[in-house]
């Protein structure tokens, strides 16, 4: 604003002296500071907008097949693990409940005999031996639980590299 009040009164000066190179350099200045650049044609904006459109338009579709496409592929991935998963699953919850039906067959032969304090302690923690000693034996559990191992150490090791930590031992 201060260069414009001061090109003003250089004009009016000018103009007052018959300057007219003067005056008209110094018109030319307050003109130049006070009309605003030429704005786009609006052919210009409606090719911009349409376009705009166009680039939206595709990226829904874009998005709308990249979600089809993951749950179809989720799916598929679904179906095929439980049909490799469900005999170990079955397997599994079989030996748990032969553990389980041990350990309270145990427990019940235990109070049915009236159990003193020294076979107590024993008698349950023998229980629970033989129990996990049938549930482990199964070398597919063994193989299950080595498997879950590997991938809580992966998904480890990966949430340290996510998080920014490059060393894995500290």
């Amino acid at each position: 604003m201060d260069d414009l009040s001061r090109d003003y009164d250089r004009w009016r000066v000018a103009e007052e002296r018959d300057e007219d190179d003067a005056a008209d350099a110094a018109f030319r200045a307050i003109f130049e500071a006070s009309v605003s650049p030429p704005l786009p044609s609006r052919e210009f904006t409606t090719r911009t907008m349409a376009a705009i459109a166009d680039a939206a338009v595709a990226d829904a579709r874009r998005a709308r097949i990249g979600r089809a496409a993951l749950i179809w592929g989720g799916l598929a991935v679904l179906v095929v693990g439980l049909y490799f998963g469900a005999g170990l699953l079955l397997s599994l919850l079989s030996s748990a409940v032969v553990g389980a039906l041990n350990l309270v067959i145990s427990t019940v032969v235990w109070l049915a005999n009236g159990g003193t304090v020294r076979s107590s302690v024993w008698a349950v923690l023998t229980g629970i031996g033989r129990a996990a000693g049938v549930f482990v034996s199964d070398p597919r559990v063994t193989v299950a639980l080595l498997a879950f191992q590997a991938v809580a150490i992966g998904a480890l090791v990966a949430l340290h590299r996510l998080l920014g930590d490059r060393e894995l031992l500290k």
